[in-house]
């Protein structure tokens, strides 16, 4: 008899499974007797069944590692990729073109957002959703139920997925990154788009992402994106913000002068157009165009800068040189990255406190300026007066000198092609090297409402032509049934100055409809009711939104508030006078 176990034996299979018993032993503690108590139980060897498991796995990953290498190779030498950095205007596109994509409507893996941007950005299920049973019982419009009707925004979520376009395959990974410097708002991460199609030309991702700014733009071509500075622990990254996007301001809705405001709309077109460009640089100017809106509060500078803005499709950015911390260096960085063509505002620019550093040479005087024909600055002098009234009102010492400023503006490394537009309250206290020629081209005054103004205001205000149908027909107010039997369950209605102001609420919405011809009437008499160029449009318009669908109500009223509001500006004016 052989002294050699047979192969049926239990013997003969720990022999046979030795090696790699010894090897998942050492993996995983206890292995060794729950396979022998499998054995002898089931006469199965599991040692050949977690050894084939091992082989099929390391197979499996071999592949896997195989293709990842090859895939990563065929990227390499032919696929193109285009990234897209979060802080772009161009992510925030073209997230909200794919989010439109049936990609995204099918996939299975997005990301819900309902994150509330500004009151004018609304999505189209905003627009859609329904206005009806969004009032409380005691008609006052309840925003928590309106907006449980509006379903959250999809859009896709971190990783790759593929799509189609006009035949051609690309591939859209988003991806996130740890911030190297932290925000204070809690933003630790930064995020990228990744736009990749297969071949050595990035003609393609081009091609499509001018097909989603296009899309863009048919979407926005009557809205005004506005941007202020960054936050200054973010301005390491980026500069601005964009804050907004708002309706464009048509210009008929700007209280000036329609000569004025047609002149200034020219002048821009002018200066906007390609062929000027090579104009100036064939005659050796710099390409740069001041403008300069002043006159007292109110009066709608900063309107008429934002329709502007709106009328020849550029974004707006604004900066306030009364911003706390803001340095020279800030400035020069916030001017650095603004776009090629964008209209800058520097608002208020009288009230800055501006500092001006006596014995020093206005260092932005350069053969550039000389060159456009502008005359040179006075001498300079120590802090001017108007830099030491706007300190003492304000208490706050701007970090901007006058000629770091001026440097900005239009210093040998400025930028140029952008709108500059400041604005002031009053001209006389700028110091004159700020409103020279050269840096301020056209200076357009705003004065207080005209009799003709205050008309086109009224007529404006209660003018039914850009209102819907649906608006004019059914006042948002419940029926005032409802509300009066819902009353009684009120549980802070149980005294006469509760049930006095439940009572208003139940009162029919008044809402005036008035044929053109008598609105027209109406707009002549309110208009000679008021004094000319005593009252600002803003606050003839404060006057009238508080009637807001009531014209008759307002022409009513109006001697009773011009009285009450000449009384306090007598008053006001008598009070400055003794100080």
């Amino acid at each position: 008899m052989s002294s050699f176990p047979s192969a049926a034996s239990p013997q003969a299979n720990n022999t046979m499974t030795m090696l790699p018993s010894t090897l998942l032993e050492s993996l995983i503690p206890g292995y060794g007797p729950v396979s022998q108590v499998i054995f002898r139980l089931t006469g199965v060897d599991v040692g050949l069944i977690v050894s084939a498991a091992l082989v099929v796995y390391g197979l499996g990953k071999s592949v896997e590692f195989l293709f990842k290498k090859a895939y990563e190779t065929f990227q390499i030498y032919f696929m193109s990729n285009i990234q897209i950095e979060e802080n772009d205007e161009l992510f925030s596109q073209v997230m909200e073109w794919i989010a439109e994509q049936t990609m995204t409507r099918k996939s299975r893996d997005l990301k819900a957002v309902s994150r509330w941007v500004s009151a004018y950005e609304e999505t189209d299920e905003e627009r859609n959703a329904s206005d009806d049973d969004v009032l409380d019982e005691s008609g006052i419009f309840n925003f928590e139920k309106w907006a449980s009707n509006i379903p959250p925004r999809y859009e896709p979520n971190f990783g790759s997925d593929r799509f189609y376009h006009e035949g051609r395959m690309f591939k859209f990974n988003r991806t996130r990154r740890e911030k190297q410097v932290k925000s204070p708002w809690g933003d630790s991460e930064d995020q990228y788009l990744d736009v990749s199609c297969v071949g050595r030309s990035t003609e393609p991702i081009k091609e499509l992402l001018n097909h989603i700014k296009r899309w863009v733009l048919t979407k926005d071509n009557k809205m005004t994106a506005i941007h202020r500075p960054a936050p200054k622990e973010e301005r390491v990254n980026y500069a601005w913000d964009r804050q907004s996007l708002r309706p464009s301001r048509p210009m008929s809705t700007v209280s000036l002068d329609p000569h004025e405001k047609a002149k200034i709309v020219m002048d821009i077109n002018e200066y906007l157009h390609p062929a000027s460009a090579r104009w100036y640089s064939a005659r050796g100017v710099p390409y740069r165009r001041g403008y300069m809106f002043w006159g007292p509060p109110g009066t709608g500078k900063s309107s008429l800068s934002f329709a502007l803005a709106g009328i020849f499709g550029l974004d707006i950015y604004c900066i306030s040189l009364m911003e706390v911390g803001l340095t020279e260096s800030d400035l020069n960085k916030l001017f650095s990255h603004l776009p090629r063509r964008c209209v800058v505002l520097l608002e208020d620019i009288d009230s800055a406190g501006l500092r001006r550093e006596g014995a020093i040479e206005d260092s932005s005087d350069n053969d550039e300026s000389e060159a456009s024909g502008a005359s040179g600055d006075e001498p300079l002098q120590k802090t001017s007066p108007a830099s030491k009234q706007g300190q003492e009102q304000t208490g706050f010492k701007s970090r901007i000198s006058l000629s770091g400023l001026l440097n900005v503006i239009d210093g040998v490394a400025s930028h140029e092609g952008r709108v500059l537009i400041m604005t002031t309250n009053h001209i006389d206290k700028l110091d004159p090297a700020l409103v020279r020629p050269g840096r301020i081209d056209y200076r357009v005054p705003f004065t207080l409402a005209t009799r003709s103004q205050a008309r086109d205001i009224f007529h404006r205000m209660y003018s039914t032509d850009r209102d819907d149908v649906e608006e004019k027909s059914a006042p948002p107010a419940a029926p005032p049934a409802k509300i009066e039997s819902s009353i009684p369950e009120r549980k802070y209605a149980s005294n006469t100055e509760d049930a006095e102001f439940l009572e208003m609420l139940t009162r029919p919405p008044v809402l005036d409809i008035l044929e053109p011809e008598k609105l027209r009437e109406m707009a002549e008499e309110f208009s000679q009711l008021l004094p000319e160029k005593v009252f600002s449009p803003a606050e003839i318009q404060g006057f009238l939104l508080m009637r807001k669908k009531e014209p008759l109500r307002a022409l009513k009223e109006a001697e009773v508030w011009r009285d009450e509001m000449l009384a306090g500006k007598e008053k006001g004016r008598k009070a400055v006078e003794a100080k």
